[in-house]
């Protein structure tokens, strides 16, 4: 079922690309982790199929693209258990639920990286208006839409009964759920806390546990709630 060569390109974040990582290491492929730096990027750009990262390229074949279609494809095809057909509705409906939480954030995430794509001078987030909305509209999120969206994801892992989002062994729903989750414990984005999942601890729980997987233990060096993890 494994390739035999599989080269991922992205930038040296998680991002768009660690869910297909994750997917690629749980289900026991050697790929080639390819990182660019940024300055590297507008060269390799037209080179791409829709001028995006990530990227993927399988036995040397031509650039596959689309991030949410490469971690099906990778689950599909070179995994027996990331995407089974008996769990399809299962693994659609989570990351349906990911997917709803991933955009509710998008406007207090972009509005601080991208403000132009809102209808703002590019460098609105560095002014003092700026800095003001993009507060809000975090500060909002962590009230409103995140404890929601937190406790989706508890009736998903109570429904299902076996300590991932579809049951018993991991997804590709759960490779896409927990990079997305990680992400508002890391203390990396101003107004979002390291602990704000920790009104949720079966949620932060589920992190864990998916991080102590072999292949993904040791992976992150940060913790839930603003603690490091042991070496």
């Amino acid at each position: 079922m494994s390739p035999s060569s599989v080269k991922l390109t992205y930038f040296d974040i998680e991002a768009a690309a660690e869910p297909i990582r994750l997917a690629l290491i749980l289900a026991g492929v050697d790929f080639e982790d390819n990182r660019i730096k940024f300055p590297d990027w507008p060269a390799l750009k037209p080179s791409t199929p829709y001028g995006q990262l990530p990227v993927m390229e399988v036995d040397g074949g031509p650039m596959l693209a689309q991030s949410g279609a490469l971690l099906r494809h990778v689950g599909a095809t070179m995994s027996k258990t990331l995407y089974p057909s008996e769990k399809l509705l299962d693994i659609e409906e989570a990351l349906g639920v990911m997917g709803d939480m991933d955009r509710a954030f998008q406007p207090g995430l972009y509005l601080g990286m991208r403000p132009q794509s809102f209808g703002y001078p590019e460098d609105f987030s560095k002014t003092e208006e700026g800095q003001a909305v993009v507060k809000k509209l975090r500060e909002s999120f962590l009230e409103k839409d995140l404890p929601t969206y937190l406790g989706f994801i508890e009736s998903l892992l109570d429904r299902n009964g076996g300590g991932f989002l579809c049951g018993e062994e991991p997804t590709i729903a759960d490779c896409y759920a927990i990079p997305n989750l990680r992400r508002f414990t890391r203390g990396f984005m101003d107004h979002i806390p390291a602990e704000c999942l920790n009104g949720n601890p079966k949620v932060v729980e589920y992190i864990e546990r998916f991080c102590a997987l072999p292949g993904v233990k040791g992976r992150y060096t940060d913790g839930i709630g603003g603690t490091k993890v042991e070496e």
